[in-house]
């Protein structure tokens, strides 16, 4: 596979593409389900060319998906989804708790901000200007295009999948998982690449791992996401970086994951209990 150019099948209806280059590479996949397709995540801002292309190959150039989904709203997940919308005039969806941060402004950027954004990205839009401000947050908006998903509904075009809520990368983040044969698209709440460590991060290590830390909204939240779809027990896990794994590496890789979070919350208790910490 050329990347950015052709999206592989690594399940049953389930196409996977890498799009991007160096920290902001994040993949993307094009789901079929019965007559319908969506778009699960839609990389950076500018990819829509890339993505609308290898979606061509697969489907068609008059098929259109049935939605845009996405399993949150960063920049490297939603850059390209407006974009995509209203190139394919379908609507995207994200989990009501992740709908604020979609819609936008600035007030509810600091509300849902990360250590990242509270060290570099604030203080940066803070000396850039209210107006250049206002403009950088409109930019990313989807005010208009996105709706509030169903958390007990069906999803719109997978039928056969289901919701599942994997807050703590962002409040509303999602994962969507695919009973019938255990494949389960996980965005940031569980990669197949090490984000935590610079070796990890310049030599691309492939493992089964949490979100990055430093872009994650609550690190107590999401390790109990990591905990929660360790319980689903995917054959399958499609992350938002890194090459999706299949089979007991998946499996083993993320019941070490959850248990090695339990292991680190036990510790922190521990020292706590102790008085060593606050």
């Amino acid at each position: 596979m050329k990347a950015g150019t052709l999206a592989r099948e690594i399940a049953p209806g389930v196409h996977w593409l890498p799009v991007g280059r160096g920290l902001m590479r994040a993949n993307v996949y094009l789901v079929e389900s019965g007559d319908d397709w969506v778009l699960v995540d839609a990389a950076t801002a500018g990819q829509a060319e890339v993505i609308a292309r290898a979606a061509q190959e697969l489907f068609g150039k008059a098929c259109h998906p049935a939605a845009v989904l996405l399993t949150h709203d960063h920049p490297d997940h939603a850059g390209s989804a407006r974009a995509l919308a209203e190139r394919w005039g379908v609507q995207i969806w994200v989990h009501p708790d992740e709908l604020p941060l979609a819609i936008g402004g600035m007030r509810v950027f600091a509300d849902y901000a990360n250590p990242l954004d509270r060290w570099l990205i604030l203080p940066l839009l803070g000396l850039s200007g209210e107006r250049r401000q206002q403009a950088t947050v409109t930019r990313a908006s989807l005010r208009g295009m996105v709706h509030a998903l169903d958390p007990r509904g069906k999803i719109p075009g997978l039928p056969d999948w289901e919701l599942v809520p994997t807050p703590g990368h962002t409040p509303g983040h999602v994962a969507f998982s695919r009973p019938a044969d255990g494949v389960l698209i996980t965005g940031d709440a569980v990669v197949t690449l090490d984000l935590n460590s610079l070796r990890g991060l310049a030599k691309r290590r492939q493992c089964v791992s949490g979100p990055p830390w430093v872009a994650t909204w609550s690190r107590r939240v999401a390790e109990k996401s990591i905990a929660s779809v360790a319980a689903l027990d995917p054959q399958v896990i499609a992350g938002g970086h890194g090459v999706p794994v299949a089979g007991e590496e998946a499996a083993a890789g993320l019941r070490a994951l959850a248990a090695g979070s339990r292991m680190a919350k036990t510790r922190a208790t521990e020292r706590d209990s102790r008085g060593l910490t606050r």
